[in-house]
């Protein structure tokens, strides 16, 4: 059997691979965006003296990065409604949603630890300069302090945005219609594995090469 090569064209125009690509983005950023959002307490918590608050973070990080993301996957979306037999009815808890919770529970525990590699980097004497400008340490924190651990942070975040784009491929497994989905789809009814395989391929180089040049522009305006 050849390769062939109408089909692996039109695998690469499909509109179901086109969409299930925007789905994988789509997908991709919000969960950047809600683990970006619980990174950062987490990273201070991880920085805290306070015992109590350190050993939680602690805890969610370790719990998280030693979980197998398709293990959490399965658990949200198969051991959930187990658990709680309404989400069974609910019109919200759809593939979608428990790919987001899944992957921002993950991602965030990773992310937590780029944030707390960065906010260490700042030294003490930054909230000296923020108090002596008569700022609050709150202020202090979110005016100076952030964004330069932003500035720290930032090309090892993007790096986690791309290794995040690819970890979607692992969505299929609950029936979310990304790539994947729709490549095992296509091959249960055309038994032609290599053509779409080689498509999905093609994607994921072309829009992690896209990132990946974004990656090349950050790290290069930062200096």
């Amino acid at each position: 059997m050849t390769f062939d090569v109408d089909l692996f064209l039109r695998a690469l125009a499909s509109p179901p691979m086109l969409w299930g690509a925007i789905i994988a983005l789509l997908l991709s950023v919000v969960v950047q965006a809600l683990s970006f959002a619980a990174c950062l307490p987490i990273a201070l918590c991880l920085n805290s003296q306070r015992r109590g608050r350190n050993a939680a973070a602690q805890v969610y990080v370790w719990v998280f990065r030693a979980a197998p993301l398709l293990l959490v996957l399965l658990l949200i979306w198969n051991g959930a409604p187990q658990l709680v037999p309404a989400l069974l009815k609910a019109n919200w808890y759809t593939p979608f949603f428990a790919a987001t919770i899944s992957f921002s529970l993950v991602t965030a525990a990773y992310m937590a630890e780029i944030m707390k590699g960065a906010l260490r980097a700042i030294g003490p004497g930054q909230y000296d300069a923020a108090k002596a400008l008569g700022l609050t340490r709150i202020q202090g924190f979110r005016l100076v302090v952030l964004p330069q651990a932003l500035r720290i942070a930032l090309p090892s975040l993007v790096n986690e945005f791309i290794n995040l784009v690819k970890l979607t491929s692992l969505a299929y497994v609950i029936s979310l219609r990304e790539i994947m989905a729709v490549v095992n789809d296509a091959i249960a009814a055309s038994f032609r594995f290599v053509e779409w395989y080689c498509a999905a391929l093609v994607y994921y180089l072309v829009i992690v090469s896209a990132l990946m040049v974004v990656q090349s522009a950050i790290q290069k305006r930062l200096g």
